[in-house]
């Protein structure tokens, strides 16, 4: 049997046992929360840099773009719901001697969705936008065939109205660009859905190429740009735009609104002169018949 010393040196040693157990237990729970703070704080961090990187100057880009959110796949035609007004304004002149329209006052519908193509195009139709601009008329024809999605979205806003009174908000000479389609007329607006992309894969933006503006893939919506000249063709190797339609008549006056910007090199962003889309419509005739059509009995 133990001595008395015995006992009491063996419970001075449990004694501090269970003391070191409980400094040692503290450490653990101190690390743990200043390892837990420090995560905190980095997650804080990346909040606010997310927060404070983006970008809302879409000039800034050197390639055309439009910030929207992805549209939920629907059917039918799609429902309005609701409308914007211009959040930006373009330069007191109007270019070219003209007018401010009545209709840059006209609030600009939004939509549920996206129209399809068989809602909105006939078949063996051709379909030409006209857009009459401050600096004269523009004709588009639309390419129904490997971009039906798209030419679809663009009859159905230009037969609600939806560009006309727009303006162009902007033009980029690195790259012959005019730009327009923006009912925010700050390069971040929409119809409040977004399109699918149509790519071939042989896109080829040269002169008179009208194209889908996009701020990622599948981000399509009513923002689109003109090629005007040459240099339209170092998109080329970002070929990431739906090309949807061909200048027919009127590329002197899409190089005459590229050519309202400060002489300077590398310029992005507004037109020193405002340019208004006066009126959009669609024309439409019947296809001529394909050449390798068999003839008719």
């Amino acid at each position: 049997m133990p001595s008395r010393s015995r006992e009491r040196q063996l419970a001075k040693l449990a004694a501090r046992r269970r003391a070191e157990q409980t400094q040692s237990q503290r450490r653990r729970r101190l690390t743990a929360g200043i390892v837990g703070a420090v995560v905190g704080l980095a997650a804080i961090g990346t909040g606010v840099a997310l927060i404070a990187g983006g970008n809302d100057n879409p000039t800034v880009s050197a390639t055309p773009s439009v910030t929207t959110t992805p549209s939920a796949a629907a059917t039918g035609l799609p429902a309005k719901t609701g409308t914007v007004t211009a959040q930006a304004s373009p330069a007191k002149q109007v270019a070219c001697g003209g007018k401010r329209p009545a209709a840059a006052d006209t609030p600009k519908p939004q939509f549920d969705h996206a129209p399809a193509a068989k809602d909105v195009l006939a078949k063996n139709t051709v379909y030409t936008a006209v857009m009459r601009t401050s600096c004269g008329t523009i004709r588009i024809q639309l390419n129904t065939t490997t971009a039906p999605q798209t030419a679809a979205s663009f009859v159905f806003l230009a037969d609600k109205g939806f560009f006309d009174g727009l303006f162009f908000h902007r033009v980029v000479d690195s790259i012959d660009v005019i730009q327009t389609g923006d009912p925010l007329g700050t390069g971040s607006g929409g119809p409040g859905y977004t399109i699918p992309d149509e790519l071939t894969g042989k896109e080829h933006y040269s002169a008179g190429t009208v194209a889908m503006a996009n701020g990622g893939a599948n981000t399509g919506g009513s923002q689109f740009f003109i090629i005007t000249g040459p240099q339209g063709t170092n998109l080329d190797g970002n070929p990431n735009y739906t090309i949807f339609g061909k200048v027919v008549g009127g590329l002197d006056v899409a190089k005459t609104i590229n050519a309202l910007m400060p002489k300077q090199k590398n310029y992005d962003g507004a037109p020193t002169k405002a340019v208004y889309i006066e009126s959009m419509t669609i024309e439409t005739a019947k296809a001529p018949p394909s050449p390798n059509a068999s003839p008719s009995k």
